[in-house]
């Protein structure tokens, strides 16, 4: 059976729960640990940690128990929706592979702060048009994106975008580009204008009062709020 065209009708049969910063998404995996169970934290209390977890170098300073380890695979599907269309600009510093599993193409921007190299990329089912089923995206590397709608002959609401990460995602590995940062890195005026466009408005308040991870709490507690109240409607 065909992906259903209709956000409406995805919901359900992926289990997706309101994204507060756009979209749907649900995490479908996480080495260990019961996916969604963590709040998008490393789950340390996993079953078999000497397989999986893994020790990270560099990041025991991103937790306050300063612990490096981390879960060794994460995955999730993240779905921007026509009245959701973007990713906001932030990076991690896991290496992350996103899969097209369905729906409109979706446009990335990627941008390396320590080499001034911006690349576009599609990620979508249309090879000819130099679309790609996966896009690869290095830790540390910049990325927003915002969803194709310009086929109007396409019923999809949506695109499925499938995300590994590894080491597995920590939101205490998870940072926000704030305006200020992109003014400082970024010379060439339309790039930076571009990128402009994509950063989280609260996303200086947020890195200032160090208030990312408590953030992600209130993303998780506010999505599966929103999803029960939307279930108990149906």
């Amino acid at each position: 059976m065909p992906l259903p065209p209709k956000i409406v009708d995805l919901i359900p049969a992926l289990g997706l729960i309101p994204h507060p910063e756009g979209g749907f998404f649900v995490e479908t995996f996480r080495s260990g640990s019961t996916p969604m169970s963590t709040q998008g934290q490393t789950g340390l209390d996993c079953d078999n940690p000497n397989v999986s977890l893994v020790t990270t170098h560099g990041r025991g300073s991103n937790r306050p128990d300063g612990d490096a380890r981390r879960n060794a695979m994460t995955s999730i599907y993240w779905v921007p929706t026509v009245k959701s269309t973007r990713l906001l600009l932030a990076y991690n510093h896991s290496d992350h592979v996103h899969y097209y599993q369905g729906g409109k193409p979706f446009h990335y921007s990627l941008y390396d702060p320590n080499t001034a190299e911006y690349t576009k990329v599609t990620l979508g089912p249309d090879l000819q048009k130099g679309q790609k089923l996966q896009v690869c995206v290095r830790g540390g590397l910049w990325k927003c994106g915002i969803l194709d709608t310009s086929d109007e002959g396409d019923e999809y609401e949506y695109c499925v975008i499938g995300e590994a990460v590894a080491p597995g995602f920590d939101f205490h590995d998870f940072n926000w580009v704030t305006k200020e940062e992109v003014r400082q890195h970024m010379s060439e005026p339309k790039e930076r204008e571009h990128f402009l466009e994509f950063v989280n408005v609260d996303a200086t308040e947020i890195k200032t009062k160090k208030r990312t991870v408590a953030a992600a709490a209130d993303f998780y507690t506010e999505g599966e709020t929103t999803a029960k109240r939307v279930k108990s409607r149906s």
